[in-house]
C-alpha cells in the first residue's frame, strides 16, 4: 500500500512505538521517528530503511523540553515532510505509591504524558489540516478510566489524554482531522512488564495483549474514525462491566489487587 505522506511517532523506540513504526511501514507510510538520544532512533531508522520501501527520518528530542519540540516541528516543515498521521506515544509510567515517588519525576511524567501531546499536536495541526484526511492517535491507558493506587499521577495523566482527545476530535474532525485515543490494558512491552504481570492472577495475565496486535488494531480503527480504542476482548468486557459496578465495590476490588501484588513483592524480596 503506497502512501506519500509521513507518520510521526514519538517514543518510537519503545515496545509499542516500534510496533507502530512497523505497522505504518507495512502500510506504506513514510516515517518520522522521535525518541531520546539514549534510545538511538537512528538504529531503528536504519533497520526500517533496509527492510521496507519507505523513507525514514529519525530525530532525537527530549519532549520535556519545549525547544526540542519546536526544533522538531521546524525540521519537519523545512524538509517539506507531509504528515498525515501523528502518533503521540511517548510516555512515562509509575508503579510506586505517591509518597515514595519523587516530585520531580512526577513533574516530568506530566510534561511527557500530557504537555508534549498538547505542544506537538498544536504545532502540527496546521500541517495535518492541509491533508485531505489525517489522523491523530493519542496513547492513553485503560488505567485512565480508574482510580489506581501506585499509579496516582500516571492514571491521572492518562485520564487527561482521553478527555483531551475526545474534546479535540469534536473540534477538528470538521477539517478532516480525526482524533483517536488508544486505551490499552497491560502489554508485554519489555521484560519488566512481562515479569510484573506474570506475578498477578490468571485474570490479569489474560488481559495482556502483544504490542504488535495493539498497533495493528489501533491503526485499523483509527483510519475508520473510531474515537476510543480498547484492544483485547477481555479488556473491553471489563471496561463495559466496570461502568455498572458501584464505586465502593470497585475500590475494594482494586485495593485487594494491590494487596495481592504487595504480598508477592515482599515474598520475592525475602
Amino acid at each position: 500500500m503506497e502512501n506519500k505522506t509521513y507518520a510521526l511517532i514519538t517514543g518510537a523506540c519503545g515496545g509499542l512505538g516500534i510496533s507502530f513504526a512497523l505497522e505504518c511501514a507495512e502500510r506504506g507510510y513514510h516515517l518520522i521517528l522521535v525518541d531520546l538520544p539514549s534510545s538511538h532512533p537512528e538504529k531503528l531508522e536504519k533497520f526500517l530503511s533496509e527492510n521496507y520501501p519507505v523513507q525514514v527520518k529519525s530525530f532525537v528530542a527530549d519532549l520535556t523540553q519545549h525547544e526540542d519540540i519546536e526544533l522538531l516541528v521546524k525540521n519537519v516543515k523545512e524538509k517539506g515532510l507531509e504528515v498525515s498521521l501523528l502518533v503521540n506515544n511517548a510516555g512515562i509510567g509509575q508503579n510506586e505509591f505517591f509518597e515514595d515517588t519523587d516530585s520531580s519525576y512526577m513533574r516530568k511524567m506530566i510534561e511527557v504524558n500530557c504537555m508534549s501531546y498538547i505542544s506537538l499536536t498544536s504545532a502540527l495541526l496546521p500541517e495535518l489540516k492541509k491533508q485531505k484526511k489525517s489522523h491523530i492517535i493519542n496513547v492513553s491507558s485503560l488505567g485512565g478510566f480508574y482510580t489506581l493506587p501506585r499509579k496516582t499521577c500516571y492514571a491521572a495523566t492518562k485520564g487527561f489524554v482521553r478527555q483531551f482527545s475526545m474534546a479535540l476530535n469534536m473540534e477538528v474532525n470538521k477539517y478532516g482531522v480525526y482524533v483517536s485515543v488508544l486505551c490499552p490494558g497491560p502489554m508485554t512491552t519489555n521484560i519488566n512488564n512481562y515479569i510484573l504481570h506474570r506475578q498477578l492472577n490468571w485474570f490479569s495475565q489474560k488481559m495482556m495483549v502483544h504490542p504488535r496486535k495493539v498497533a495493528q488494531l489501533t491503526i485499523d480503527k483509527a483510519l475508520k474514525g473510531q474515537e476510543i480504542i480498547i484492544p483485547g476482548r477481555l479488556n473491553r468486557v471489563l471496561h463495559s462491566v466496570s461502568s455498572t459496578i458501584p464505586s465502593g465495590i470497585s475500590k475494594k476490588l482494586i485495593m485487594n489487587s494491590m494487596k495481592q501484588l504487595e504480598k508477592k513483592e515482599q515474598k520475592n524480596s525475602v
